[in-house]
């Protein structure tokens, strides 16, 4: 079963792009700045009672592969009005290109029933999807899914992670570019 579900999270993955004329991947390159809310699923909230989240992202041309790297930084403020703790992460992917116009994939990617992490990155239209995949030895799967869209001031960012096809995050951010190249 943990074979027949991987299976199809990697054919959804890399299905053709849609009809839709697809940006090139330059388009994306450059560094944006921004916030955005991370929702709780397990009651509705009010706007006072959603989490704030501020980000960073550097999307930029790979110097040694025939892709892109993607880096990104999250701060998130933890406490009551004034806030007392910050957790901020950072990570980092390089993807090459595949013999598939706009599929790239993870430098690192591994097989998913080998319980290996796996990712791939997708450019349909205004949007670079970014799947990263992994499987527990017991069988059950994490998917994380940032959908980063191009927009007339810089790109909408929507994060869903799923655990067990079960959505446990849901986080929305609108970036701003800056004003500087990102080579």
């Amino acid at each position: 079963m943990r074979a027949f579900v991987i299976a199809c999270l990697l054919v959804v993955g890399s299905v053709s792009p849609s009809m839709a004329a697809d940006r090139e991947l330059s388009d994306f390159f450059g560094a944006y700045l921004g916030h955005g809310t991370e929702d709780s699923l397990s009651q509705p909230l009010s706007d006072r009672e959603k989490q704030t989240r501020f980000s960073q992202v550097i999307i930029r041309p790979s110097s040694t592969e025939n892709g892109f790297t993607i880096e990104w930084s999250t701060l998130k403020l933890k406490g009551d009005d004034i806030p007392r703790e910050a957790d901020t992460k950072t990570y980092l992917q390089t993807f090459r290109g595949t013999d598939k116009d706009n599929v790239f994939r993870d430098v690192t990617s591994g097989d998913p029933n080998l319980l290996q992490d796996t990712s791939w990155a997708v450019v349909s239209g205004d949007t670079l999807s970014v799947v990263q995949v992994s499987v527990a030895p017991d069988g059950s799967y994490f998917v994380t899914h940032y959908d980063r869209t191009l927009t007339a001031t810089g790109m909408d960012v929507r994060f869903t992670r799923f655990e067990n096809s079960r959505v446990v995050r849901a986080v929305k951010l609108s970036l701003f570019k800056g004003p500087a190249k990102v080579n």
